[in-house]
């Protein structure tokens, strides 16, 4: 048994690096496609190991062939292993490596839910922090349903670096289940007055950009936009209203003059 440990140990060693792979691709251009063949028989067999270490090492490899322009996605269900991986180091490979392969038809999405909910609710803020960047990019209809309140709740969450980007994703989740607006409205329109900068910004943007679809939803938020647009030094965030009162200004035309003045300020 012992003797099986280290000759374990000592095979590890000869697997290759992601740098062995980048040099190992680099060295065989005019046979690119067999060296990447042989590479992704090895990742194969290192993805069949129970050493999670492994496991995310041979994620971390896929992720770079995918970038080259590689199918992954035959290994979907071992990137799902990275992701719930307790270790933060090896999730974020996998989330990397799910943003960048998973889409609305990948048949294992069904399998991430817990798991998400679950890196929501974690006590490392981290850990939620990759789970809503990596869930904005194959969100599904599914996902946004189930998922909903658990980041709307993080909305709400005492670090900026959350609320931020649970801001940021529910517009995804508006746009792949339009029921969850009117719930979670209230919500995001508090974060309009936010005392933290970025998820302030972050408010602006999201209502924005659910205004350009449905301009008269939003015509009761405009003394909310007027304060922000007397009051904020953020030039993008200025752009954002500016560009928001031209989409309601035909709504009310009395925002027209009241415009007026705080214009000619932003000019001067």
């Amino acid at each position: 048994m012992a003797l099986k440990r280290v000759k374990g140990s000592i095979d590890r060693i000869f697997d290759k690096s992601l740098q062995d792979l980048v040099r190992g691709i680099r060295n065989h251009k005019d046979n690119e496609a067999h060296y990447v063949s042989l590479c992704v028989d090895e990742i194969k067999v290192e993805l069949k190991q129970e050493n999670i270490a492994v496991k995310a090492n041979a994620v971390n490899k896929l992720i770079y062939l995918q970038m080259l322009g590689y199918d992954i996605s035959w290994a979907a269900f071992n990137i799902i292993e990275v992701m719930s991986s307790p270790k933060f180091t090896y999730k974020r490979i996998g989330y990397l490596a799910a943003s960048q392969c998973f889409h609305a038809d990948t048949d294992v999405l069904m399998l991430t839910t817990n798991m998400i909910r679950k890196d929501l609710g974690s006590q490392q803020f981290f850990d939620a922090g990759i789970a809503l960047n990596g869930l904005s990019c194959f969100i599904t209809p599914d996902l946004a349903r189930d998922l909903a309140n658990d980041i709307f709740a993080l909305m709400t969450s005492i670090r900026p670096y959350t609320r931020k980007r649970a801001v940021l994703i529910s517009y995804k989740i508006f746009l792949c289940y339009p029921d969850a607006l009117r719930p979670a409205f209230p919500r995001l329109k508090e974060k309009l007055e936010d005392p933290d900068p970025g998820v302030q910004s972050a408010a602006v943007n999201v209502i924005c950009e659910l205004a350009r679809k449905n301009p008269k939803n939003y015509l009761s938020l405009a003394p909310v936009f007027f304060k922000l647009m007397t009051t904020s030094t953020n030039n993008w965030v200025l752009i954002k209203i500016i560009k928001l009162f031209g989409a309601l200004t035909p709504l009310e035309p009395r925002l027209g003059k009241k415009l007026i003045e705080p214009l000619t300020n932003l000019i001067h």
